[in-house]
Formats: C-alpha cells, sequence, structure tokens
C-alpha cells in the first residue's frame, strides 16, 4: 500500500492542530518536524517541487496575459471596426 505524502502531511497537521496532549507533546511532534526537514533527501524534493511550481506559475501568468491580450483585442475590434453591415459597432450598448 502505497500512502501519498500529503495524507501523511494532513494527518500530522491534524493531529498536531487538534492535539490536547499539551506543550511537551507539541515539542516534541516540531522536533521531529523540524528533523525530517533538515534531511538531504526532503530539501532536494523541495527543491525540485519550488522549481516546478515556479515554472507552472510562470506558465500560467503567461497564459493568462495571452487570454487577456486576446479578449481585450477582440472587444477593441468589435468596438471600433465596421461590422459586416459597413457601419461601426452595430451596437456599443
Amino acid at each position: 500500500m502505497i500512502v501519498k505524502p500529503g495524507v501523511v502531511v494532513g494527518f500530522g497537521l491534524g493531529y498536531l492542530l487538534g492535539t490536547r496532549a499539551g506543550r511537551d507533546r507539541y515539542e516534541a511532534i516540531m522536533r521531529q518536524l523540524r528533523a525530517v526537514q533538515e534531511r538531504p533527501e526532503v530539501q532536494a524534493v523541495a527543491g525540485v517541487v519550488s522549481a516546478q511550481a515556479g515554472q507552472l506559475g510562470r506558465k500560467v501568468r503567461t497564459a493568462a496575459g495571452r487570454g487577456a491580450l486576446d479578449a481585450t483585442t477582440r472587444v477593441f475590434d468589435a468596438q471600433h471596426l465596421p461590422s459586416s453591415n459597413g457601419s461601426a459597432a452595430a451596437s456599443r450598448r
């Protein structure tokens, strides 16, 4: 059985936030979390994920920019170019 990392993180956070074990248990959990975060394998995966997220963000911004430019151009053209009946935009309502 394969357990997804997101499930483990979600369970851990839920336990951490929902626990009533007190400060000692909280500090023990935080020490374990820091120990895991400091592992080279975890840092390597975090670096890869961060880089991929950055690339995806750039792609989304580029696509959104293109979409906005296309939409703006279509609206401008519809308002300012003659329509098929020879007049300016048929309706500017």
